[in-house]
């Protein structure tokens, strides 16, 4: 399974032909992408990870209801 750039958590993604196999063919898997960011731990970790969130404009609050 290739996983496409920008995909997000909670994405679901299928996979044709891979699933259950009913009375005449296989159905369809679906598989839900969970992104899980490492635990910073270390000093230069922290640095990246604060270098990127100042470099980046994205708001992923942006499209929440209010």
């Amino acid at each position: 399974m290739s996983i496409p750039a920008n995909s997000q958590s909670g994405q679901r993604l299928r996979i044709k032909g891979k699933g259950l196999l009913s009375k005449k063919e296989h159905g369809d898997l679906f598989a839900v992408l969970k992104i899980v960011v490492p635990t910073v731990s270390d000093v230069t970790s922290n640095h990246l990870w604060t270098e990127l969130a100042e470099k980046n404009t994205f708001d992923p609050r942006a499209s929440w209801s209010k």
